[in-house]
């Protein structure tokens, strides 16, 4: 007899009669480690599938349900591996049958909520581990500021909670990426230097460790304290699979919203934007591209603009004030001053559709940042090969509140800086031939590694996840690494959770 289960926007079949159905391709299902290290079992009796079916109340999805692929499709379409089955976790209970379940039969898998991750680290062609039906949101305390989250919500259902109640967090912008990912790696945000990183604003999490343990609400204090800071910048996927957070919370008003673009004087200006804006009050977050048009054809004439996308909380200073004369220079400007929070968020926002796509990223303080150097990151850029996706290099802007807090305070290691750089490729396989897009990734891999000279970058950002990053535990995780692994071999001495730059156990 089949089981039906329909969540909110889908249905389909689960348990055994589907299972059975599932096998007559096959009685062993086989699926591809990535290497002997990192392997798990690479075959599984499909009856086995029919244990986690019962276990799990959320259900299972096989390969022939009509909605399989679209489950399991990654935003970065260079990681689109089809995993053996998908767990739809709807409970604590149902997470802790699914690392029962992998436990027991050593099977490969991965955990995600939006699938963004940029290194395909949330993909597997074992168990998906599939967190979005755990989407619920709670009020704990107006007085305190207090939300819990479920582990597995997007970003657009707690901001359409948040704006309910009238406050907000440090957020990003695209509403598809799930908050789990999100706070566990850090946390960028226009409201991080006011705010802090959103991890900083964790105030617990529940978390279901390797041994199937549901650490509840876990806190900076008590007996999980050490598995608590490593959730505050240590990355997803590393210590288990967390099952709710609870964070807290601040009022809004009204913001200045902004978007300014340049397209003459564009080296003056980008250096200008880059160590002025370094002093602007807590309350002013940007984020500034500059921008290789698709299609553009290399060399001196390359059309590249610079654009700067923000926000200003109520302080005791002006948008003009802030910027200066470079402002009066900017061929395009869109500033709406005084609007109700969320209503900016509207404007700030993006929804990016799944493509292929590579980001590398580093640290900078604006002291470091030369005349010279940005100079010479216009001319690499000039030089792209280019692809029929426009390509940019970026700086969000760090600093503020994020500096005020020790590097070793919470796992998040990059205090200090003033901008978080990023340098993107972006292409799409219909019209970008493989030999075009291996020269823009050895022109990336080249820019990267000059600019960080030039700047003095250091580091990377563990929630843009570079798979090409060869020193990637001290990028990320810096002097701190040492102690995440401890609380790696406390927590998952077995290394059950693993992917190719997963923490290891000391």
């Amino acid at each position: 007899m089949h089981k039906t289960i329909q969540p909110s926007r889908r249905s389909f079949l689960a348990g055994a009669g589907q299972v059975a159905a599932a096998a007559t391709v096959a009685n062993v299902l086989p699926f591809h480690a990535a290497s002997a290290k990192e392997a798990r079992a690479t075959r599984i009796e499909a009856s086995a599938f029919k244990d986690l079916a019962g276990a799990v109340k959320g259900g299972v999805l096989l390969p022939d349900d009509p909605f399989f692929a679209d489950m399991a499709r990654p935003n970065n379409l260079r990681f689109n591996t089809l995993p053996a089955a998908i767990a739809r976790c709807s409970s604590e209970q149902d997470v802790q049958a699914c690392v029962a379940w992998v436990r027991k039969h050593d099977f490969k898998f991965a955990v995600r909520s939006g699938g963004h991750n940029y290194a395909g680290f949330s993909t597997t062609p074992g168990l998906l581990i599939d967190m979005t039906l755990m989407d619920e949101v709670s009020l704990l305390s107006r007085a305190e500021g207090l939300v819990k989250i479920g582990g597995g919500i997007l970003n657009s259902a707690v901001y359409k909670a948040l704006e309910r109640l009238n406050c907000t967090i440090t957020h990003g912008r695209c509403d598809t990426v799930g908050a789990a990912g999100f706070l566990l790696g850090g946390g960028i945000g226009f409201n991080m230097r006011m705010l802090g990183m959103a991890s900083d604003l964790l105030h617990s999490t529940s978390i279901v460790t390797a041994d199937g343990t549901l650490h509840d609400d876990i806190q900076d204090s008590g007996a999980d304290k050490d598995l608590f800071w490593a959730c505050r910048g240590g990355a997803g996927g590393n210590f288990g699979i967390n099952t709710s957070f609870t964070l807290r919370v601040v009022p809004v008003d009204t913001v200045t919203f902004f978007n300014i673009t340049w397209a003459t004087e564009v080296e003056e200006v980008l250096h200008t934007l880059l160590t002025r804006l370094a002093e602007a009050p807590p309350e002013f977050g940007s984020k500034i591209s500059a921008t290789v048009p698709a299609n553009s054809r290399p060399g001196t004439g390359r059309p590249i603009t610079v654009s700067i996308l923000g926000q200003l909380h109520k302080c005791g200073t002006t948008l003009e004030a802030i910027f200066g004369p470079v402002l009066e220079k900017a061929s395009q400007k869109v500033i709406k001053r005084d609007i109700p929070y969320w209503q900016a968020q509207d404007l700030l926002s993006e929804f990016t559709y799944p493509y292929f796509y590579q980001e590398k990223s580093s640290y900078m303080r604006a002291r470091d940042i030369t005349r010279d150097a940005v100079a010479a990151m216009f001319r690499m850029a000039r030089d792209m090969p280019g692809t029929s996706l426009g390509n940019s290099f970026k700086f969000f802007q760090v600093g503020g509140q994020v500096n005020a807090t020790a590097a070793d305070a919470t796992a998040y290691v990059h205090r200090g800086y003033d901008w978080l750089f990023s340098s993107e490729v972006n292409w799409w396989d219909r019209k970008d031939p493989k030999s075009l897009v291996d020269q823009n990734l050895d022109w990336q891999e080249r820019f990267y590694a000059d600019v960080n000279t030039a700047t003095k970058g250091r580091g990377a950002f563990q929630n843009f996840p570079d798979p090409s990053l060869k020193d990637w535990a001290t990028a990320y995780y810096g002097d701190n690494y040492a102690r995440l692994r401890q609380v790696k071999a406390t927590y998952d001495k077995g290394d059950l959770f693993t992917y190719g730059q997963g923490i290891k156990p000391a």
